[in-house]
């Protein structure tokens, strides 16, 4: 097991607590395979699965099994989360690296992630709506008679409308 792996899952997770001591040590040996293909069956083995003499095809399917299941499921996100993090200093220095070398092939590809992340591009956009609104008298009684109950209501004083000459619509 990595030093990284083992100093980190010191401190265990609810969803690593969760599980029994076999499931934890499979999760911890994924981080541990040498490669990705095959890693399940790896950490299986690892783990204790299976005997010396299971073979390959049984010990895949006992790694499946596993993998699948969703409280191993919550203890690899958890403990993803926790890599990630602890990886972060190691990224940033490697991506410093990369920048102090500007004749290094993905220099400016670095440069614009890192502008990205520092100085976020902005887009604007102006949404026009047009549309017409037709009240009929009637609609326009009753809004106004919500209006004058909810200003009785709560003690507010409007003020008086302005009348406009109109022709009522028939």
């Amino acid at each position: 097991m990595s030093a990284i792996v083992r100093d980190q899952v010191a401190e265990l997770g609810p969803a690593m607590q969760a599980l029994t001591e076999k499931q934890r040590r499979f999760v911890i040996a994924l981080f541990d395979a040498p490669k990705s293909h095959g890693a399940l069956t790896y950490a299986a083995r690892r783990a204790g699965y299976g005997t010396p003499t299971t073979r390959r095809q049984v010990m895949s399917q006992l790694a499946y099994q596993a993998h699948t299941d969703p409280k191993v499921q919550r203890a690899i996100r958890e403990v993803s989360a926790q890599f990630v993090t602890l990886l972060g200093p190691h990224a940033v220095r490697a991506l410093k690296r990369l920048l102090d070398n500007p004749a290094h092939r993905d220099h400016g590809r670095a440069l614009g992630i890192v502008m990205d992340r520092v100085s976020p591009a902005q887009s604007t956009s102006v949404v026009k709506l047009e549309g017409e609104v037709k009240l009929s008298t009637a609609e326009t009684k009753h809004v106004l008679e919500k209006i004058d109950e909810l200003a009785q209501k709560f003690a507010v004083q409007l003020p008086a409308p302005k009348i406009i000459d109109h022709e009522e619509l028939k």
